[in-house]
């Protein structure tokens, strides 16, 4: 069963992860007189007889056997047996989900997120993952935290995002801790914490979250929490990096070649929030007032711009980029939030958002203070 959007910090895609335990997976309540028909089912599926576990299942799910229904779905889905046809997985799970089945319910969210065998439908897979989380899924619970984070099919709340990453992270999901911590780090939500932000990430780096332990090598280098230690933050960057996490290869590349470290204390800063890609960031579009939606399509997803406003309409959005005064690389982008049409204010490319947040301090004392946008995100929300 495809679990969960891993898109907090790299937006561009909607990603699925590791089939559940079927143990998990078929543990639903079913009468004495169905139970060992449908155990009989189960082990023809455990054992490949797709055939087998067909002329068993169906009978069973079109009575109402949610457990039935979920594992049908299952076969659809994967194409164990019968031809992979995503919206007959939906139609199954569904069943399920409507019984009450926390992780049919779970799974229709992830069909309407993904678009597979149903028009992709943000507002409509929140709803299945509201249901779930609620019972307890932490896969919902985390999916439904990034919805919120992003603003997708749901009003933008950081609150909430938090509250639903870590009641998800406290049931050991390891993205959620991930998701979490940085919340913490960048101080969204419930104000800056470097002591918590440490915590979360530990966790998750315990579970092998290369952008965690990256973020954990950051801690150590720079003292936010703990005592400055280099050999330490050597390490956890050597075990992101030995994971393909690019940042931190070339920041052990970095430590190789620097000179011995100054001991004496720094200043602690925001840490920097491992990215799925790095590199230079290319020139802002030199026209003022500019459609920056083709300019936006073309920037790695992994980047960064600041967001100075959100207007209704074009002309509102131009006489607002007039009025800030900030010139070249001030524009618009025209995006769909929440099905309502608005038009973005944008300024400046960045592919980091520790360069995106120093960019912020350099603004005009006047300006309203920006909203650090990921580029992945904005491109989801171009209107077509």
């Amino acid at each position: 069963m495809k679990q969960t959007i891993s898109i907090l910090f790299n937006p561009a895609r909607l990603a699925r992860a590791a089939l559940l335990p079927l143990a998990v997976l078929l543990a639903f309540a079913a009468s004495p007189a169905s139970a060992a028909t449908y155990e009989a089912g189960k082990q023809a599926y455990l054992g490949k007889d797709y055939a087998g576990a067909l002329a068993i299942l169906k009978p069973l799910a079109e009575n109402g056997d949610s457990r039935a229904q979920i594992l049908l779905g299952l076969m659809y889905d994967y194409g164990h047996g019968v031809p992979e046809t995503p919206a007959e997985s939906l139609k199954w799970y569904r069943m399920a989900a409507e019984q009450g089945a926390p992780l049919a319910q779970h799974d229709v969210g992830v069909k309407y997120s993904l678009g597979k065998g149903v028009n992709q439908d943000y507002a409509e897979a929140a709803r299945w993952w509201q249901k779930a989380a609620a019972a307890g899924v932490s896969d919902s619970q985390f999916n439904l935290g990034l919805m919120y984070y992003r603003g997708l099919g749901l009003e933008q709340d950081y609150d909430r995002a938090a509250e639903l990453f870590e009641q998800a992270a406290t049931q050991g999901h390891a993205r959620a801790q991930y998701s979490i911590a940085v919340m913490y780090a960048l101080g969204q939500s419930k104000g800056q914490d470097y002591a918590t932000a440490l915590k979360w990430f530990r966790l998750a780096a315990e579970q092998n979250v290369a952008q965690a332990q990256f973020n954990l090598g950051v801690f150590h280098e720079n003292g936010y929490a703990v005592p400055r230690d280099p050999e330490r933050a050597r390490d956890w960057y050597q075990r992101a990096a030995d994971q393909g996490l690019a940042e931190a290869v070339q920041k052990l590349k970095i430590l190789k070649t620097a000179k011995a470290p100054d001991t004496a204390p720094q200043k602690p800063a925001a840490p920097r929030v491992a990215e799925a890609k790095t590199g230079a960031a290319r020139p802002a579009p030199p026209a003022t007032g500019a459609d920056l939606k083709d300019w936006l399509s073309r920037q790695a997803p992994g980047h960064y711009t600041l967001q100075l406003g959100s207007l209704t309409d074009k002309a509102g959005a131009l006489k607002y980029i007039k009025a800030l005064k900030l010139g070249p690389g001030a524009g618009y982008v025209a995006v769909i939030v929440n099905g309502k049409p608005r038009h973005n204010v944008i300024y400046g490319l960045y592919d980091s958002y520790k360069k995106a947040e120093l960019a912020v301090g350099q603004l005009p004392a006047s300006t309203p203070k920006p909203w650090i946008r990921n580029i992945g995100v904005l491109q989801g929300l171009l209107r077509p």
